[in-house]
């Protein structure tokens, strides 16, 4: 797809129109430290990751390039996922990741995300990446969130950060797994290992797997998708 987008940042407010409810809400995720990680509310959906992907690549791009070429295809429960086409949209295509496997129920019934997912269940995986580029509730959205504030319009808009997003679900032999949904990098969900807590197993991935082989880039940025503060879900 030609069409390229102007980059979000880590502002994803936008969610609630499109079917979030206000119980659930995105929030910074300041630290990795295990005392810190207690006072996140729980249950967390989704763990969402911007990280330094500078051009041409580094020892971090070409580990994940490696995984994602030798990993063996995901086994387990359906976990909804989508090839990102659009340059520039990993930050609401990882939002998108996020929102679209939350369990059944959350979003809203009657939302534009609830009625994509449903049109999109049955489709192969070009038939459903053709249905996201042609989807205006996600492009206005997208557009929205970038004319508001939420993200200033940088005159170059070959960005070198990249989004992705960590959900868990089920595999065939009924355990937990964490999985990385990235629709840029990898060709499909990606098991990244055993889940008792998305959070804490989260933060020890992005810091053991990512921030580790980084090196002096501490461009790093963490959201989580998790009950609001003032809400008792």
């Amino acid at each position: 797809m030609s069409e390229t987008w102007v980059p979000l940042e880590a502002s994803p407010d936008w969610a609630h129109s499109l079917g979030l409810p206000q119980a659930l809400t995105f929030q910074d995720l300041l630290s990795l430290e295990p005392d810190f990680l207690s006072y996140v509310p729980q249950p967390v959906q989704a763990v969402l990751l911007l990280f330094p992907n500078p051009p041409g690549g580094d020892s971090l791009h070409a580990t994940r390039l490696k995984e994602a070429h030798d990993a063996p295809p995901w086994k387990g429960e359906d976990v909804w996922w989508v090839r990102q086409t659009i340059p520039n949209a990993c930050g609401s295509m990882s939002l998108l990741h996020a929102l679209l496997n939350l369990p059944d129920g959350v979003l809203e019934l009657d939302s534009a995300l609830v009625k994509f997912k449903q049109d999109s269940l049955s489709l192969d995986p070009a038939a459903r990446q053709k249905l996201l580029e042609e989807a205006d509730f996600f492009r206005e959205a997208h557009t929205a969130a970038t004319t508001a504030g939420q993200s200033a319009i940088p005159e170059d808009l070959n960005v070198d950060g990249h989004f992705l997003a960590f959900v868990e679900a089920r595999n065939t032999e009924g355990e937990m797994r964490v999985i990385e949904l990235d629709g840029a990098t990898r060709i499909g969900p990606f098991d990244q290992g055993p889940c008792t807590s998305l959070l804490h197993d989260g933060a020890a991935i992005v810091r053991d797997r990512y921030i580790a082989q980084a090196g002096e880039d501490i461009r790093f940025t963490l959201l989580v998708l998790a009950p609001a503060v003032e809400s008792n879900m």
